[in-house]
Order: structure tokens, then C-alpha cells, then sequence
């Protein structure tokens, strides 16, 4: 949907010197019209939720011009409303309290134009929320042994993994007890003849339909797939058939008969196309074994082994997402581009850590160290990271919004370029830190201590005491 961010971002500046007024005009107009709705806040701070109403505007209009930064947010704004209790229909009712409001504080100015914007982008902000509401509450799709990057949390993995594990060692015992050693069962072999005749008369069909050059170039992809999905015992059946094949037709005096024609040939060939059908199966089993490692040390202040876990698990695009670790000493560990979103870190110590590019989406980092962390271009949307030590941490280019950053030490951070729109910084320190062309308001700074930061606009912040 195209919106006319012009015109709504020039009518919310007549709003912003009434904001707080605002919204608490938002409240009783939605609670009048729709009483109902009023228990839901029966045991909230309204003053709070005031503050987090009008930090959630100023972030959707800020971020206007910026959908891409803006949608993932919204989302995990959706996500967080399903534990609120709140339910689809309840959206349109909070954006028809917020039009009359609206229509209240801009009087002459609330022309048809210009509730045709704040309707159009209230129907773009609903639709996000509710998808990202939606993915919370649908149930979670079960893993396909080929995807271990999407593998559940390890504190929920250790039953699966045990049974997983039993299942694997009871398919893999027999395979060791001889190299080819095959029973087939009547129904198993007629139905793997009546896959491979319509997958015959599939390619019968691209053949007739596609020119010949297209499907050779199918071919290969077409035998790779094949061999990745074909059972074990069926792959070496038909390596021991190629290579008969192949020890037929070559001349008996060539050097390549000669080579095939060695006693133990056979037994490397299909060795070796075994050692290659299995590598998921013993990646599978290390992904396993490095998680069993990980949770072994829960509650363990220092295990080296956990932090080389946890660097292979991302290496090989495991996702971290959920990891429970509080407390854990991680100085130095590299998990850069690594997924840890929702991940409980709070009081660990990741001093000097490389966290470049992760994703650390509404993760609880409350009192966790990271000064000197390489946080660049991560993701902290929604993250809790209250009393933190960030000194020193690079963090430009990162995506603060809407994080809990009150009581926070980001002396001399670098938070260049650096998304901080709706983040609480009550109580921070930015003393020294770097802040220029971040986007964040003056207001939102104003209760952080910002003697000798270099401000958004690239100037050098001073205090009215030091000026005297």
C-alpha cells in the first residue's frame, strides 16, 4: 500500500507538543466507546503505557520512509500483543479510538486527505501486527531431518535429542555389521518401482514439452537430488552395479581394468559412496552432540567447551534462536550473523565478543557485559538490556528500537547510523559515545547523561552546567 508519509508526518508534528495530553485522551476515548476493553489494563501503569503508546507512533512515523527497518518490528510488536491478551478485533477499535483522537487535536487540520493517510497507514501498521500475532500462536512446524539449522531450543531439545539419537544408532547398527547387507520387503520394493516409473514418465514428459538442451542441464541437479533421497542400501546397489558395468566394457589390458580390476576395488567404491551418503546423518549427530554440550554447562559459570559449541553450531548456520545461558562466561566468543533472538543472556560476560550482524530480536540481556563487543548492524529490537555494561562496544548501524536501554553504560559507544527510535534511556550513560546521524529524537534522549556525546546532528553535547 503507498502512503502519503508527507502529510502524516506533517500532521503528527501538530500533535507532538500536546503528545502526553494525547494520549491520554487516546485512553479515555477507547475506553468510553469500548469498556470492555478496560480489564485488559486493570493491573497496568497507565502513565507507563501512555509513554509506550506515544514512543510506538513516534517510531511508525519516523520509520516511515524506512519499511524495511520498519516491518520486522511491527511484527515482533504483534508477537509481544498476543501475550497481552489482545485479539484481532480489538485492532480495529484501538484505530478508531486513534482517528477521533486525532480528529480532536487537529481540528481544522483533519481534512478528508488527511484521515485517508493515518487510515491507509493504520491499516498497513494492523496488517503487520496481526501477521506477526499469527506466527506467534500457530503452532510451530515439527523439523525435517535435512533442516538442522532450524533445530528447537536446546531447552526443549534434550528428550529429542535422546530419541532422535536411538533412532539413528538403531538405523545405523546394521549397516556396520556388513557392507551390504539388504532385505527387501515386498511392499518396500513395489513401492520404490512405482516412484521411479512415475518419475520416469515425468521426465518422459519435460523431454516432449522442453527443448534437449534444457533438460541435460537437468540432469546432474536430477541424479544429485536422487542420491540425497534414495535409501542407503539402494545407492550402494547401484554403485556396485556402475561399477561392474564399467569393469565389463574397458578394454581388459587398459590401465583403468587393471586399477578396477584390484581385488578390494569394490569395497572402496562403495565405502566411499557411503562415507558421502552419511555426512548429514554424522553432521546431524555432531549438531546433537555440541547442544548435549551446551546444555551440560547450563547453570556452569566457564566451559570452553560451550563456547566452541556454540561457534560451530552458528558456523554451520545452526540458529541460537531461545539459547538459555544466564551467567555464562563467553569473553571473546565469535557468533557473528548468528540468530539468538529471544535468547535469555542476562548477567553473562561477552566481553569483546564479535557479535556483528546477529540477530538479538527481544532477547533478555539485562546486566550483561559487552564492553568492547562488536555489535555492528545486530539486531536488538525489543531487547532488554537494562543495566548493561556496552562501554566502548561498537554498535553502529544497529537496530536498537524500542529496547530497554535505562540505566545503561554506553560510555563511548559508537552508535553511528544506529536505529534508537522508542528505546528507554532513562538513567544511560552516553557520555563520550558517538551518536551522529542516529535516528533518535532529543526528547527520547533527554533523561541519559550526554556530557562530551557527539549528538545525531554532529555536534558535541554540553551541559548548561558546563557552560557557566
Amino acid at each position: 500500500m503507498s502512503l502519503n508519509v508527507e502529510l502524516l508526518e506533517q500532521s503528527f508534528e501538530k500533535v507532538k507538543p500536546r503528545a502526553d495530553e494525547f494520549a491520554a485522551s487516546f485512553y479515555n476515548n477507547l475506553f468510553q466507546a469500548h469498556p470492555e476493553m478496560k480489564p485488559l489494563f486493570a493491573k497496568t501503569d497507565m502513565k507507563n503505557q501512555e509513554k509506550k503508546l506515544l514512543s510506538s507512533l513516534v517510531l511508525v512515523v519516523e520509520n516511515l520512509r524506512n519499511p524495511e527497518a520498519l516491518e520486522p518490528v511491527l511484527k515482533a510488536l504483534g508477537a509481544r500483543h498476543v501475550g497481552y491478551g489482545a485479539i484481532p478485533k480489538y485492532y480495529g477499535l484501538v484505530v478508531e479510538a486513534l482517528l477521533v483522537t486525532l480528529e480532536q487535536y487537529l481540528q481544522q487540520y483533519w481534512t478528508p486527505e488527511v484521515k485517508k493517510a493515518w487510515l491507509d497507514a493504520f491499516r498497513a501498521i494492523t496488517g503487520l501486527m496481526l501477521k506477526g500475532a499469527g506466527e506467534e500462536s500457530s503452532p510451530k512446524p515439527v523439523q525435517s531431518e535435512k533442516k538442522t539449522e532450524t533445530l528447537a531450543k536446546p531447552a526443549i531439545l534434550k528428550t529429542e535429542i535422546q530419541k532422535e539419537y536411538q533412532l539413528f544408532k538403531s538405523t545405523a547398527e546394521p549397516e556396520k555389521k556388513s557392507l551390504i547387507s539388504v532385505q527387501l520387503d515386498g511392499e518396500v520394493l513395489k513401492e520404490i518401482i512405482n516412484d521411479f516409473t512415475v518419475n520416469y514418465q515425468q521426465f518422459q514428459t519435460k523431454i516432449s514439452e522442453q527443448p534437449l538442451s534444457e533438460v541435460l542441464k537437468q540432469i546432474p541437479k536430477k541424479l544429485i537430488d536422487t542420491f540425497w533421497i534414495a535409501p542407503t542400501w539402494l545407492v550402494s546397489i547401484v554403485s556396485v552395479v556402475i561399477f561392474t558395468v564399467v569393469v565389463v566394457i574397458v578394454d581388459d589390458n587398459s590401465p583403468l581394468a587393471k586399477a578396477l580390476g584390484a581385488a578390494d576395488t569394490i569395497s572402496l567404491v562403495v565405502a566411499l559412496v557411503l562415507f558421502i551418503k552419511e555426512a548429514p546423518d554424522r553432521r546431524k549427530q555432531f549438531h546433537y552432540q555440541a547442544w548435549s554440550t551446551i546444555d551440560a554447562a547450563h547453570g556452569v559459570k566457564v566451559s570452553y567447551a560451550r563456547i566452541l559449541a556454540l561457534q560451530d553450531l552458528n558456523k554451520d548456520g545452526v540458529s541460537l534462536r531461545g539459547l538459555d545461558a544466564p551467567g555464562a562466561e563467553l569473553v571473546d566468543i565469535n557468533l557473528s550473523h548468528a540468530n539468538l533472538s529471544k535468547a535469555n543472556l542476562m548477567e553473562s560476560d561477552f566481553t569483546n565478543a564479535n557479535l556483528s550482524y546477529a540477530n538479538l530480536d527481544n532477547a533478555n540481556l539485562s546486566e550483561i557485559k559487552l564492553s568492547g563487543a562488536n555489535l555492528s548492524y545486530a539486531k536488538l529490537g525489543f531487547s532488554r538490556l537494562n543495566q548493561a555494561n556496552l562501554s566502548s562496544a561498537n554498535l553502529s548501524g544497529a537496530n536498537l528500537i524500542c529496547a530497554d536501554l535505562s540505566h545503561t553504560n554506553l560510555s563511548g559507544a559508537d552508535l553511528r547510523d544506529a536505529s534508537l527510535s522508542g528505546a528507554n534511556f532513562e538513567g544511560a550513560y552516553l557520555t563520550g559515545a558517538n551518536l551522529k546521524n542516529a535516528k533518535v529524537s532529543d526528547s527520547e534522549l533527554s533523561n541519559a547523561f550526554l556530557e562530551g556525546a557527539i549528538m545525531p546532528n554532529g555536534s558535541r553535547y554540553k551541559s548548561s552546567l558546563s557552560d557557566r
